[in-house]
């Protein structure tokens, strides 16, 4: 993103325009001096809609507080619900949604299936799946999304299954981790290839559950 925008960057002194990565994600700061706010708002904006231009549906939003706390309100938009079953992430999709105020009145809840036993139980998966594809595969994952919605009478139901790290399972590259989305637009499934890092493999995978699903409830290409 940072390539993408650096002549731009370099040629604007004011407004500015500068990139703060953060873990899984980057924001853009753009800023301006002028006599008032109003003003700057005014000068801001065109800087803003040059960024959105070039970065496309890339850009989740302006003055958003969080991607978590976009999903509530979209949810809460669209009157739909949502459902979650973690193995590799841990809980931290459910932890990021519940942080947000009045998550409640469209987050059903979640299961951590971490175990083969619990996926089966939980969200439904069949064994014959695991067995043949293991629990790290886009079918558990599409599996476990699709069961914990039919379990929780959701709108959407949220996989993700994987290898956090920073030990492998003899089969797939550790940072392996597949996001699941099952809604009324359909099945959608993305592969990731993360590092050995736990808690980045982590905060990626849930990022990505939720772009995917703000692309869902937006009418956007999902993957």
């Amino acid at each position: 993103m940072e390539f993408r925008l650096r002549s731009r960057m370099n040629a604007l002194t004011n407004p500015t325009l500068a990139p703060y990565a953060q873990e899984g994600e980057m924001m853009l700061r753009v800023t301006a001096k002028a006599k008032d706010e109003s003003q700057a708002e005014a000068m801001c904006a065109p800087i803003i809609e040059e960024v959105r231009g070039i970065l496309g549906d890339v850009v989740y939003g302006v003055d958003e507080k969080s991607l978590e706390a976009l999903c509530v309100r979209l949810l809460k938009e669209k009157d739909r619900t949502l459902a979650a079953a973690e193995s590799c992430s841990g809980g931290l999709l459910a932890k990021r949604l519940t942080d947000v105020p009045g998550a409640s009145a469209v987050f059903l809840g979640g299961a951590v299936t971490y175990t083969e036993a619990v996926k089966q139980k939980f969200a439904g998966v069949p064994a014959q799946t695991i067995e043949t594809y293991t629990v790290v595969s886009r079918e558990v994952a599409l599996a476990m999304a699709s069961g914990i919605k039919k379990a929780l009478a959701a709108d959407y139901g949220v996989g993700i299954t994987g290898l956090a790290g920073p030990d492998g399972d003899g089969i797939h590259p550790v940072g392996t981790i597949f996001v699941a989305l099952s809604g009324p637009e359909g099945d959608f499934c993305r592969e990731l290839h993360g590092g050995t890092g736990r808690t980045r493999n982590r905060t990626v995978s849930v990022n990505h559950a939720l772009d995917m699903l703000r692309r869902s409830l937006n009418g956007l290409l999902v993957l």
